[in-house]
Parts: structure tokens; sequence; C-alpha cells
């Protein structure tokens, strides 16, 4: 079966398992286009997101996900690694996540049954190695191997006449992965910006764990113990913007996760606004439309949200 969602956040709502979070960091109104192909227990995900965005979540028990992304303008950080074009992530079930997506990115990723996809390496006459690779969490695939890999995952989207995913899929997909991690090799410099990505991390965390009364930037530094070029040069190199901008887009997040979970009418946006730490409520709207192309009031929320998600049509 194929589907198609056109706004990201109707896709999160349909897969609630992952307890995705995406989280826009840079400014203009979001496009986005996700494709799913499921067969049996694969699935497979096409992603593309036109700003800048966290994304956040937990891959399912029972899972194994494997992910490549494609060249973007800007640094690609998944699991505070930076993502080359030639990188595969692999993911375990229960495994929490978290990408810093550049603009355009697309994300490209298949999931297995963990059980299914670690039998079919056991029937590998070369089970141990391609045991010890799957255990990196990151691989490097040399060009070839990239190249096919990629098609073999690109053709899964083409679909039969009633829109039904093709059969060969799902036996093609595992086998042309397991091809992939024989060719694999360790990255050289694969955790270069991981402090980086820790403090970013732990600046994240803080604010919204005080969000009605969110700490400056000297606070953070005093509180973390690093110099303010320190801060501002980490969330340069994993977000490409400002400490300032990017703990308030995370608060603006904030205020559109509770529009888009309550009903019109069951919460004032204003003090939704003032719980995430908008004392001026004009200052609030401008900051909001700069940040998502929309004032509050024409977010979507629980009810429009939910119709949309289960009116998605598959293709």
């Amino acid at each position: 079966m194929l589907a198609r969602f056109d706004d990201f956040h109707l896709y999160g709502a349909s897969a609630p398992e992952w307890h995705q979070r995406y989280q826009q960091v840079s400014r203009g109104s979001m496009r986005s286009s996700m494709l799913e192909a499921t067969l049996g227990r694969t699935h497979l995900f096409r992603k593309s997101l036109s700003q800048r965005v966290l994304q956040q979540g937990c891959l399912p028990a029972g899972k194994i996900c494997f992910a490549l992304a494609t060249p973007a303008a800007g640094v690609a950080r998944m699991q505070g690694r930076e993502v080359r074009a030639q990188s595969l992530f692999i993911l375990r079930g229960g495994e929490e996540f978290v990408i810093h997506r550049p603009p355009g990115m697309e994300l490209l990723a298949v999931t297995f049954d963990a059980s299914s996809f670690a039998e079919l390496l056991a029937q590998q006459n070369d089970a141990t190695r391609l045991g010890a690779t799957l255990g990196r969490g990151l691989v490097e695939l040399p060009p070839s191997v990239l190249a096919e890999l990629r098609r073999a995952l690109s053709a899964s989207f083409m679909a039969d006449a009633t829109g039904s995913v093709l059969p060969w899929v799902e036996a093609a997909v595992p086998a042309a992965v397991v091809h992939a991690l024989r060719g694999g090799q360790r990255g050289a410099g694969r955790d270069r910006g991981m402090s980086s990505h820790a403090l970013v991390s732990e600046c994240h965390r803080i604010t919204l764990a005080s969000a009605h009364a969110p700490p400056t930037v000297a606070a953070l530094c005093t509180r973390l113990r690093v110099s303010r070029r320190t801060l501002q040069d980490s969330f340069r190199k994993v977000a490409e913007t400002t400490p300032v901008d990017y703990l308030r887009a995370m608060r603006l997040n904030l205020v559109r996760q509770a529009l888009h979970r309550t009903l019109p009418g069951a919460v004032d946006i204003g003090e939704v606004a003032t719980h995430a730490g908008f004392s001026q409520l004009s200052h609030f709207a401008r900051q909001y439309q700069r940040l998502f192309g929309e004032l509050p009031s024409q977010t979507l929320r629980a009810d429009r949200l939910g119709q949309s998600a289960r009116a998605v049509p598959a293709v």
C-alpha cells in the first residue's frame, strides 16, 4: 500500500507509535512531502521538508531502521553525527533519535521487523562480519554500493494499477540492505561535532523545562560553564542559527503543538503563549507568523488535523 502526506503534521498524527515531533527552526511556510510504502512488515519512507527542522522520535520496539539522506544545502546531523551523502544510519527498536534536518533534505528510510532481519543475516556466509557492521550504528558506503541501494529503495515506491506496492519489494529491499552492509566501511571523523550537539541538546532541555520563564543566554552559559562564544559556535554548527533564535523557535513550536492537540475554544491562545514564556502577545503573534508563515489563529486544531489525517488517500 502507498500513502502520501502533504503535511508533516498529518504524517505524525497517522503514526503515533513513533512519537515523532517535528519542530521548525528556520522561518517561512513549510512545504513537505512524505510517501510511505507498506508491504507486509516492511515499511519504506521518503520525507522532504522545505525548512530546517528538528525531528525527534523513538523507533517502535521490535523494529530496525536504515536511513539515507540526500545532499542538501547545510549540514544534517543524526544522533549528533554529521550526515554525509554516503552515510547509512542504523536505528534499533526502542532507540530514540534526534535529526537536525537542513532545508530541502530528503530522508529515504526502510524499517523491517528486527527478528526477521536478524534471521536473514544469520543465513549469510559472512554473518559475523555483517553483525559487527550492523552494530556500528553508522557505516559509510562506497559510491557504487550507495547508488545501488538508493535505486532499490526508490524503486520500492512504484505501484501496480491498483495502487499497491509491487510484491517483489518485500524480498528485494532486505537483500539490497544486506548487500550495502557487506560493502560498508567505518567512517573517519563520524563523531565530529558531538560535543556541540550535547551542548545544544542540554540548552534545549533546560529551556523547555522552564519554558514559562526561559533562561537567558548568559544564564545558560553560567549554568553550563561555557563561554558565549562557545555556545554561539555550537548552535551555528548544529542548527545553523543563533541560540536566541533556536530557543525561541522551540518555545513557539510548543505553542503550535499545544494548538494541534486542542479543540478551538478549549484553550485560550494567549494563555498557551504565556505558559511558553511569551508575555507580550502582539510580539508573540508576529514572531509566530514570521516562523511558521501563519497566525496562531490559522493553525490547524485537533478537529481539523484528525479529519485530515484520516482522509489522506492512498496513491
